[in-house]
C-alpha cells in the first residue's frame, strides 16, 4: 500500500480547503483519525468536512456525548466520536462502536484517536490527521495528513 503524507501550515481557509479536498475522495467505509491538542481545530475540520458532504444535521463536538451521528444527502451516514473523556474501551462497547467500525456503510471520524490507536492497526481506508499549534502564531496550525 502506498502511503501519502503531506503537511500544510493551516489557516482557517486552508483547513477548509483541506476538508473540501478530503470530502471529494471519501465515502462510507473510510475512517478519519483526528489528533491534536484541545482547540487545535479538530472539530472545526469536521464541521467543514460535513458541510462539503452535505450533512443535514447541525455538526457539533461530541465531547460530552462521545458520539454524534449525522445524515448526509449522499448515500452514507457519519459517526463522529470523541475519545477525550474515555477511560477504557468498555465505554465503546456500550455505544456500539465496534459494530459501527466494522460496517462499510458509514464514514467514521474519531477525535483523540491516539488514545486507543491499537484499535485501528489493521484497518484500511484510514486518513490520519494531526493538528499542531505553531509557536508564536495562534492563527496557524501545522496539519499533517497521512493516507
Amino acid at each position: 500500500m502506498k502511503i501519502n503524507k503531506k503537511s500544510i501550515k493551516g489557516t482557517i481557509e486552508e483547513t477548509q480547503n483541506l476538508a473540501y479536498e478530503i470530502s471529494n475522495n471519501i465515502s462510507g467505509g473510510h475512517l478519519i483519525l483526528l489528533n491534536g491538542e484541545m482547540g487545535s481545530g479538530k472539530t472545526q475540520f469536521v464541521k467543514f468536512l460535513c458541510e462539503n458532504l452535505d450533512v443535514m444535521n447541525i455538526v457539533s463536538s461530541p465531547s460530552f456525548l462521545i458520539l454524534n451521528k449525522y445524515q448526509t444527502r449522499k448515500k452514507f451516514d457519519i459517526f463522529h466520536f470523541d475519545f477525550y473523556r474515555l477511560q477504557d474501551t468498555r465505554d465503546l462497547v456500550e455505544i456500539g462502536f465496534f459494530e459501527i467500525l466494522e460496517s462499510n456503510d458509514a464514514l467514521v471520524i474519531i477525535e483523540w484517536a491516539d488514545m486507543f490507536r491499537e484499535l485501528f492497526l489493521n484497518k484500511k481506508n484510514i486518513i490520519d490527521i494531526y493538528f499542531n499549534f505553531i509557536k508564536d502564531n495562534i492563527n496557524l496550525r501545522e496539519i499533517t495528513v497521512t493516507r
